[in-house]
């Protein structure tokens, strides 16, 4: 390195001389001032002529017309490309199919030669980008030539300057002895300066120590005068503070003594007016609750009258209908003993039987003898048939053919013996047992089913809640299954109820959606294994009205629970009377078991009996969902006495509900 820096300046060479390039920027000679201005939709305008005359396309279908990314891009105004599903080279088997591409062509979004269809404003910019991807490939070989031009010319100046070298080496072996000499005495001029410009360094440095020792002891003797008069002035300020602040104190004391007071008797003021308004309103609440008591006292004892004279009506309808019948059976013995009498044997002809006209409308499907549609069906299907019976009484189109046996039963069972049976069942007291184990035993399965379903209900509401609170603000979709296939039903559609188990189309009855009465109540048992002295109208009777109070009993418990479980999660708490926890059951069954067998007679008495059992059963349903599932933060029906809010409350009960925390 030292020889190259010792040699002479080297001469100039002569540069070569790089040709200045110029490209033609492509405008015509006659080009208007800011054509490369002009948008390029502007230089290639459409032409007026009929239309898809003319069709711009860029690329075949599934083939994508993008270049390489350029390795810098001044130009700040081009947008980002946008998707085009028809140039996605990954859907090339999808647009092979024949199918998709006749659809397309229909459509007109491709050309018979499967050419993607574009507008003219595209086809503009797919020309400026190819014309800026020519350019940018014009001007990367352009670079490269001059390059390449450029390591040539080193080249040449290396191997002229090695030449050079070689023909003066003796010169430049001199020229370093030179060199190393200058180097040397240099090296020894500038140890003697620094040995000089050391020694004087440290004598300042002692110079300097010296003074500053005596500057440090002057300072001590200062500070020590100061500190001495400092004390005298605490002294005096100190003594001067002591007198001020036991006056301060004085004044302090008197006007604290005089706050508590005040604070005293404003705190005395307050307890006694909220000792007053906690009074108040406790009368209040206990006006409320008795007149509420009185009114529904009032309301029970109206209903009792009513009930009363209802039966006494109605014994006395049936003591004057029994009083007609024993005068008919007298008349007609007397008219027997006075035929037996005369001796008058008249010979009755038969009467011809002539059959039903068929009537127009499927309202009735007719049977030669309607016996045989019940007689002839099995348990299962008498069952089915007891099923559509109660669907006909709210719905009379039902989707049966006129052929349908269970159509027939059912009609049968509607017009011949639900509407023509006028008997009391309820007097027979193997009946009333058989019936009363059936409805103790599905008060237990209808209980066990609804906190089910309200369960299910409970944690699917509750995890919509935690959705809705993480994301999109949305309506609660509710998922049902028809034939194991999940759809969901929202804002548009019949929201399914929550006791409704959804089943197959082919099984289900036809109600409407949302409508409890499509549940289908089976049974399993035989109807003449219990009750064998029965005729079969009387079972059949039995058995549709224990099917009605399984329906009623469960949409109505279930109503009412769905409803407690809207006002929990409405932040409110649905108040459950005390009395129809402590029903027993026992009573419950009876009365129901008696409504059921006395409905022909006495229909108020099983609607005012299934209202009490469906209340006590909802009521026992959600006091005990309100335990754990629908427990609420602060439970606030528990109304107790006023108490003062200066003593300690009890820690299962806090009477006052205003001072607590």
């Amino acid at each position: 390195m030292i020889d190259i820096l010792s040699l002479s300046r080297r001469p100039k060479l002569d540069m070569v001389e790089v040709p200045n390039l110029t490209f033609k920027s492509g405008l015509p000679i006659n080009s208007l001032p800011g054509w490369e201005l002009i948008p390029l939709n502007s230089k290639l305008p459409m032409l007026k002529c009929p239309g898809n005359q003319v069709i711009f396309s860029k690329n075949k279908i599934g083939q994508s017309f993008k270049h390489l990314k350029q390795e810098f891009d001044p130009s700040v105004r081009e947008s980002l490309p946008e998707y085009n599903p028809l140039h996605d080279s990954n859907l090339k088997t999808f647009y092979a199919n024949e199918r998709n591409l006749k659809r397309l062509r229909e459509n007109g979004e491709i050309t018979q030669n499967n050419d993607v269809i574009c507008n003219l404003k595209d086809f503009n910019e797919y020309r400026q980008q190819l014309h800026k991807t020519r350019l940018y490939y014009v001007l990367q070989e352009l670079n490269r030539q001059e390059n390449e031009q450029h390591d040539r010319m080193l080249i040449t100046n290396a191997e002229a300057i090695t030449a050079r070298d070689h023909h003066n080496l003796a010169a430049r072996q001199n020229s370093f002895t030179e060199i190393q000499g200058r180097k040397r005495k240099l090296e020894n001029m500038r140890a003697s300066r620094f040995q000089k410009m050391w020694q004087r360094t440290q004598d300042k440095i002692a110079r300097k120590a010296a003074a500053d020792e005596m500057g440090k002891a002057y300072h001590e003797y200062r500070k020590l005068l100061n500190q001495m008069k400092m004390q005298r002035h605490l002294e005096a300020a100190a003594d001067l503070q002591r007198k001020q602040l036991i006056k301060l104190k004085k004044v302090f004391q008197f006007k604290q003594d005089r706050l508590q007071k005040n604070l005293r008797l404003l705190q005395d003021e307050r307890q006694r007016q909220s000792e007053v308004i906690q009074t108040h309103f406790w009368e209040k609440r206990l006006k409320e609750r008795i007149a509420y008591q009185d009114k529904m006292k009032g309301l029970l004892e109206r209903v009792a009258e009513q009930r009363k004279q209802f039966i006494e009506n109605h014994r006395q309808k049936y003591d004057e209908k029994w009083l007609r019948i024993q005068e008919e059976i007298k008349a007609r013995a007397r008219k027997k003993k006075l035929h037996s009498k005369l001796h008058l044997h008249r010979r009755r002809k038969p009467k011809p039987i002539t059959p039903p006209k068929t009537p127009l409308d499927n309202s009735m499907a007719y049977c030669d003898r309607p016996n045989e549609s019940v007689d002839k069906l099995l348990d299962y299907q008498l069952c089915e048939a007891l099923n559509a019976a109660i669907d006909l009484e709210n719905q009379p189109a039902m989707p049966f053919d006129s052929d349908d046996p269970i159509y027939k039963a059912a009609k049968f069972i509607i017009t011949h013996i639900i509407k023509k049976f006028d008997k009391d069942l309820s007097k027979d007291p193997k009946i009333c047992k058989n019936v009363r184990e059936r409805v103790d035993q599905f008060f237990d399965e209808a209980k066990r089913f609804v906190l089910f379903r309200s369960s299910q209900i409970i944690a699917s509401i509750r995890e919509q809640v935690q959705d809705y609170n993480t994301m999109t603000d949305s309506r609660r979709p509710t998922l049902v299954s028809f034939s194991r296939l999940p759809l969901t039903i929202g804002e548009s559609s019949y929201a399914i109820h929550p006791m409704v188990d959804i089943k197959p189309v082919d099984v289900r009855t036809p109600t409407p959606v949302g409508s409890l009465a499509s549940i289908k109540v089976n049974s399993d048992e035989s109807l003449f294994s219990n009750m064998p002295n029965l005729c079969r109208n009387e079972l059949i009777f039995i058995e549709h009205y224990i099917i009605k109070f399984k329906r009623d009993l469960i949409v109505g418990v279930g109503k009412r629970v769905f409803s407690a479980i809207d006002y929990h999660f409405s932040k409110k708490i649905m108040d459950v009377r005390p009395e129809l926890l402590s029903l027993n059951r026992n009573f419950l069954t009876c009365e129901m078991s008696k409504a059921i067998l006395s409905y022909a007679t006495n229909r108020l008495n099983y609607e005012a009996s299934i209202k009490l059992c469906i209340s006590a059963l909802a009521s026992d349903v959600i006091w005990s969902l309100q335990k754990h599932l629908l427990k609420p933060e602060r439970d606030p029906r528990g109304i107790v006495q006023p108490k003062r809010c200066n003593e300690t409350p009890s820690p299962h009960m806090r009477l006052c509900l205003y001072c607590h925390k």
